[in-house]
């Protein structure tokens, strides 16, 4: 399947619908370079190698589901695995599935996604996606329709991916993440008293609660960008793995592991409890600084 391509003066834009709905190519015409991590070209087009893109959803969930399990009517089910290169269940199935286009034009497109509640997660959702360039930045918005006849709960996560440089830094109005007792409960700590955190001195998988809505990203010398919360987004989860070139920064309206923060009883697990024929909604956007 052909790569979906948006564009306006300043940015580009290239997505997979057959890939995750996974973007591919996010680049700076002007400074004439990549936003996000671009798809490696000795890279194939496939369903898993949406792990290798710049960016793609986490829906209905973000983050793992512990021991692969889930408490569904009374019972725990077992659940697959959902890459082959993650040990967990993890980022619910879009992104490891295709989608299709529902609207196309020059500077926007959005994508749908339909699970059936089968082979997964236990319940039947509809996913939308909406990428639109503006001026300097791109927006998603996804919108969650439970299409079950059951409650579920649920969450959203925007995951870009960024190629590392020695100058790459993340700056927030806070870093409280939450530490479990050995009482199995939990309890806000800060990470760092500064108000950034240099993604080579620190290697983390972490998700950082009340977030403020904005943050600065520096990726490199030559390229910084605003991620912005436009809709229902309070947490971001850093991802920086040692011994890699590439960082995550993703706005998430769950914490990871929601399910068994959930079970343990913290308010902090960040779900939605979505009723039948209700639509959830979070967006993004991701604004290039001059």
């Amino acid at each position: 399947m052909n790569s979906i391509i948006i564009q306006n003066k300043f940015l580009y834009l290239e997505l997979s619908a057959e890939m995750g709905a996974s973007v591919i190519k996010f680049f700076d015409k002007r400074k004439k370079i990549d936003i996000f991590r671009p798809f490696p070209k000795e890279k194939r087009i496939s369903k898993y190698n949406s792990y290798f893109t710049g960016y793609f959803a986490t829906a209905p969930y973000f983050g793992a589901i512990q021991k692969k399990s889930f408490f569904f009517k009374n019972k725990y089910i077992s659940l697959p695995k959902t890459h082959i290169l993650e040990p967990h269940t993890i980022h619910g199935e879009g992104w490891v599935n295709k989608w299709k286009i529902a609207n196309l034009n020059q500077n926007s497109v959005e994508l749908v996604f339909k699970h059936n509640g089968k082979n997964s997660f236990p319940y039947s959702y509809k996913v939308k996606q909406l990428f639109k360039l503006n001026n300097n930045s791109l927006s998603i918005s996804i919108s969650l329709d439970n299409i079950d006849k059951n409650n579920f709960y649920c969450g959203i996560g925007f995951h870009p991916w960024f190629n590392l440089s020695k100058n790459s830094k993340i700056y927030s109005n806070n870093f409280l993440f939450l530490k479990k007792k050995k009482d199995n409960t939990f309890s806000k700590k800060k990470f760092i008293k500064k108000n950034y955190i240099d993604l080579n001195k620190y290697k983390t998988d972490t998700t950082f609660l009340n977030w403020i809505g904005k943050s600065k990203l520096k990726i490199n010398n030559n390229l910084s960008i605003n991620i912005k919360n436009k809709k229902n987004v309070s947490n971001l989860h850093v991802y920086s793995p040692a011994k890699k070139n590439f960082f995550c920064i993703e706005p998430v309206t769950n914490h990871r592991d929601s399910y068994y923060i959930k079970k343990l009883g913290s308010q902090f697990h960040g779900l939605k409890n979505l009723k039948p024929k209700k639509t959830f909604k979070a967006s993004v956007e991701f604004e290039i600084l001059n």
